[in-house]
């Protein structure tokens, strides 16, 4: 069956059958942009719609109007992908179906294999787009076929991010169960090397990689972002009838702060509220139950489907997290109007102390609490520092951030062909 195609100009969003023929996909991409360079994008996950996998497809949907033919190679896909996206499933009609957990190791194996395969079919002039937990043999047959590797980086390099959680568990008294191993640190490392360009998320993420000895010219600087569907109203104005209110927003467990957070909660003792959205750590389960069973002002609200509208029911958004990359949920709180307190790794590109939000030192419970004092005790900053997020956060929408990601990857291939 021949692809049916919408004809679209070239700013507009190619849509495209999921029954597509590539050759005709080719034909049109040039006839529309006068040039296409095809993308190969490696995403060893089961899209849900959560999470860095959703993430990357909301990034790659703004390459067809960059003249990118981005191919995400996926596990599995449990809701439908943009069609602008050629989507290629590695798992079978049984992997499909059963839960990850049954079947995680065997789908990725599979992930892989079929990866390479579509690595040999490639055009020599791609890219090869690589999201984490990456083989490196991956690398190096994507190189041996003369094509850029690229690769994103959705948190700390290993190297810097082990140490930090190590060094969280010991001083909360907890054994860690963060998962990583010197052994993961050492075949990222080796792994990282390889590639052409790494994409950074945040200042911290390019400081780790410096510290690796990654080449300054290899690291590209890069941010993720916010889906304009989900957060486009405009919040609404505190209700002067409620008090105070803070939230928290994530998985509540040692890396993202959660000790601190509620210490700092603790001393600041202010007339107000705190709000956590999220599933909790095993690990954490017992203590947290205990923290908020002794305080009638913290409540957990677990899973929230309508994120935006938590959200724009509070006034600041706490997170003192020691390890992230380009946290999402930095910039959806902005997005809101609500300014963060959080740490370096936490502000990813958008918090600016004193600007945006309050930028406070990791680990450290006594700049929660006095974060808390300054914002509580002062509603015009906290609204100042809001509104200045809020309009930040237009720069961060991932139109933009797809159509910036797009242009990078141009030049990555253009400085490739010119070395």
């Amino acid at each position: 069956m021949k692809a049916q195609i919408r004809p679209c100009n070239a700013r507009a969003t190619c849509e495209f059958t999921m029954n597509r023929q590539p050759a005709n996909r080719r034909r049109y991409f040039t006839a529309a942009y006068g040039s296409v360079m095809q993308c190969l994008v490696y995403l060893p996950h089961s899209y849900s719609g959560r999470g860095p996998a959703e993430s990357c497809v909301r990034i790659l949907a703004g390459f067809a109007e960059e003249g990118i033919d981005a191919h995400l190679h996926v596990v599995r896909a449990r809701i439908p992908i943009p069609s602008q996206i050629q989507t290629h499933q590695s798992a079978g009609l049984i992997h499909r179906l059963l839960p990850w957990r049954f079947i995680g190791s065997s789908a990725i194996r599979r992930h892989s294999r079929a990866f390479a395969e579509a690595i040999d079919r490639a055009p020599s002039d791609a890219i090869a787009y690589f999201w984490p937990n990456v083989p490196a043999d991956l690398v190096l047959r994507a190189r041996a076929r003369g094509l850029v590797c690229v690769r994103e980086m959705i948190n700390s390099p290993l190297a810097t991010a082990k140490p930090l959680l190590d060094k969280a568990y010991a001083e909360a008294g907890i054994a860690p169960d963060h998962g990583l191993t010197d052994e993961m640190v050492a075949r990222e490392n080796e792994e990282l090397a390889l590639h052409d360009y790494i994409f950074a998320s945040n200042p911290e993420v390019e400081a780790g990689l410096k510290r690796l000895g990654i080449p300054a010219q290899k690291i590209l600087p890069t941010s993720f972002g916010w889906d304009k569907a989900r957060f486009a109203a405009r919040p609404a104005p505190p209700s002067k009838a409620r008090p105070f209110r803070a939230c928290y927003v994530g998985t509540i467990n040692v890396r993202k702060g959660v000790h601190e957070l509620l210490d700092g909660w603790n001393a600041a003792g202010i007339d107000g509220e705190l709000w956590f959205a999220g599933s909790i750590d095993e690990s954490l389960k017992k203590w947290f139950d205990e923290q908020i069973a002794a305080d009638a002002r913290i409540t957990h609200f677990g899973h929230v489907d309508d994120i935006a509208a938590f959200y724009r029911q509070c006034d600041v958004f706490v997170f003192p997290t020691h390890e992230e990359g380009g946290p999402q949920v930095t910039y959806e709180a902005a997005s809101c109007g609500l300014p963060a307190v959080t740490t370096p790794m936490g502000a990813a590109r958008l918090t600016r102390d004193g600007d945006t939000g309050i930028v406070i030192p990791v680990g450290d419970s006594e700049a929660v609490a006095t974060a808390f004092q300054r914002l509580s005790d002062d509603p015009v900053l906290c609204a100042r520092l809001g509104e200045n997020a809020e309009v930040a956060a237009a720069q961060f929408e991932y139109a933009v951030v797809g159509a910036q990601r797009a242009q990078l990857l141009k030049r990555c291939a253009t400085r490739s062909t010119a070395d």
